[in-house]
């Protein structure tokens, strides 16, 4: 099977083993539940868009839900690269190290109303050290099948833009001055690229 020759298809077989699945483990607990993210927000995407290359409001959500699976998918494959546990507990650390600091930043915002539905934040959460930032997670790992992902990070930064909604045409022609357009992705090949990963992670970890 080649890498964008129905890996989604591999990996929905996969999901009745994975959906029902749990570890003792936290970080292959992790993997687990963006497997299911993936599965639906990908599953959707396949499912429904498929004018993406000229429908601007197909555009409007498989960028955003691009978006939502990409840093996930880069933390994974830094987590699971390769077969040491020791490894992958010490590099979700990392990752729930971010999560703390930015749930510590939501609390502690002086502006924000109704804290009490949420749960406080550790005092010492917010002096937790800083997890890669997505550039330095693409230079650090490759897919499963040894290829960089560097050029993903065009694909992140686009869907970025998108999520908050900057990609209006009206904005860009106010801004140049002219009709330009804005880019637009591929999803079902980067869908394609994250269920190859994923599958072979699941075969890991389950292992």
């Amino acid at each position: 099977m080649g890498l964008l020759d129905g890996n989604f298809d591999a990996f929905k077989g996969l999901f009745p083993a994975i959906s029902k699945s749990s570890f003792g483990k936290d970080y292959k607990n992790f993997a687990v539940a963006e497997f299911r993210r993936f599965y639906s927000i990908g599953g959707t995407i396949l499912a429904n868009f498929h004018n993406t290359q000229t429908s601007i409001d197909e555009r409007i959500f498989t960028h955003i839900l691009l978006r939502s699976v990409l840093e996930n998918f880069f933390w994974l494959i830094y987590i699971f690269d390769g077969p040491d546990e020791a490894v992958w507990s010490s590099r979700f650390d990392e990752y729930m190290n971010g999560f703390k600091r930015e749930y510590s930043k939501l609390y502690n915002d002086p502006g924000l109303p109704r804290k009490c539905e949420l749960e406080p934040a550790d005092p010492g959460w917010s002096a937790l050290p800083g997890p890669l930032d997505v550039r330095s997670l693409l230079a650090a790992v490759k897919t499963i099948r040894g290829e960089r992902l560097d050029y993903l990070y065009f694909t992140y930064r686009i869907t970025s833009f998108d999520t908050h909604g900057k990609t209006l045409q009206t904005l860009f022609t106010s801004a140049f001055n002219k009709d330009c357009n804005f880019p637009v992705l591929k999803p079902k090949e980067t869908i394609e690229i994250i269920a190859d990963s994923y599958v072979v992670i699941w075969k890991q970890i389950k292992s």
